[in-house]
């Protein structure tokens, strides 16, 4: 009798080991969703963007952030190896990069791109793998639409007719719809290419706002947040980057709005689990911005320098230089004396927010 009692604890313990470690493989980061639940994972890659996205059907991967195995060492230690659809949004190694550490080492069935050429040995690299792999490339443009698993819907909003020349407006725009909760990634994606979007009248508002190009004040404009209309906002950006990012000016645009703020510098990596009615984020407090929320937002142009002149779209510095010496406006609309400013990008001022005069 204590011979089969003895059996039996060992047993009870043996089983025990074993949910333990299917715990860890199968897991998520601080939550575990339900079946048929839509996860989120924005994995902390220092200064770069990858997004795991997975349902009941699909896994989905935006972007890998630059070169190493922190995103396969993720999602392999959470049983995942397998891809259907992998999005690289724009060339830059901090988006693509890893993603060919990605495809080293799992399954990759498609890739979404936008199709634009970048000289890199990074994104030659990033090519010839797909071509060596035999994987499906399919050239991302706005109109596409994916059914991702059990009412799960992907929209694809930019790029229309990308940029060769600015990458960043190539960014491929991704909307995540499931019931009444919504999720945007919206890449690198700048000021023009927002108001690209708010011109075709898409459908922006979202509840969840994946913060474009890591928080600069060359996305995020005020017209665009407007319209997205998030509750929750993440930025992806890393510890004491060089760039400044997150910038003040996009904090305070988010604060104003009350938008609850995640960041991967700050809480790692951050997953959003949902139900298609409600949502669950696995970090147990947003970060709270402490900046008055007004404060260095816009741009005067009668008293602002030289460098923050060409933080305005299509202010290059030859034309900040020539603004200055017109100074001072009396009105926005007379930044059509700068050559090359007419009335459309006099437009695309307006819309950004950013310009005004004092």
């Amino acid at each position: 009798m204590n011979i089969l009692r003895k059996n039996m604890q060992a047993l009870f313990l043996l089983v025990c080991v074993l949910l333990f470690q299917a715990a860890l493989i199968t897991g998520f980061s601080g939550y575990y969703p339900e079946d048929g639940h839509l996860a989120v994972h924005f994995i902390d890659v220092g200064q770069g963007d990858a997004i795991f996205i997975q349902t009941p059907t699909h896994h989905v991967l935006i972007d890998g952030g630059d070169r190493g195995d922190t995103v396969p060492e993720y999602l392999l230690s959470r049983g995942i190896d397998l891809i259907h659809i992998m999005i690289g949004t724009h060339p830059h190694a901090d988006h693509i990069g890893g993603l060919i550490n990605v495809m080293q080492q799992m399954e990759v069935l498609e890739v979404i791109d936008p199709g634009v050429v970048h000289t890199t040995r990074t994104f030659e690299e990033y090519l010839t793998l797909i071509d060596e792999k035999d994987i499906r490339f399919t050239i991302g443009r706005a109109g596409m639409t994916r059914d991702i698993g059990e009412g799960i819907r992907m929209d694809i909003l930019h790029p229309e007719n990308p940029s060769h020349t600015h990458l960043n407006d190539a960014s491929v725009v991704v909307r995540i719809t499931y019931g009444s909760v919504s999720f945007l990634f919206s890449g690198d994606a700048e000021v023009h290419s927002e108001m690209e979007m708010l011109r075709r009248s898409q459908t922006l508002a979202s509840t969840v706002l994946k913060v474009g190009h890591h928080g600069s004040r060359t996305s995020t404009s005020p017209l665009f947040l407007a319209a997205v209309d998030p509750e929750v906002a993440v930025i992806m950006t890393g510890t004491g980057n060089r760039y400044g990012h997150p910038h003040e000016e996009t904090m305070s645009s988010l604060s104003r709005m009350n938008i609850e703020i995640y960041r991967t510098d700050l809480h790692g990596n951050i997953v959003i689990s949902t139900d298609g009615a409600d949502y669950h984020v696995d970090v147990y407090e947003p970060y709270m911005y402490e900046g008055e929320a007004a404060a260095g937002f816009g741009i005067n142009i009668n008293t602002a320098a030289l460098q923050r002149l060409q933080d305005i779209i299509h202010i290059s510095e030859h034309r900040a230089r020539e603004l200055i010496a017109l100074r001072p406006f009396h009105s926005l609309d007379e930044l059509t004396q700068i050559s090359g400013i007419g009335a459309a990008r006099l437009q695309d001022i307006k819309d950004q927010g950013l310009a005004y005069i004092e």
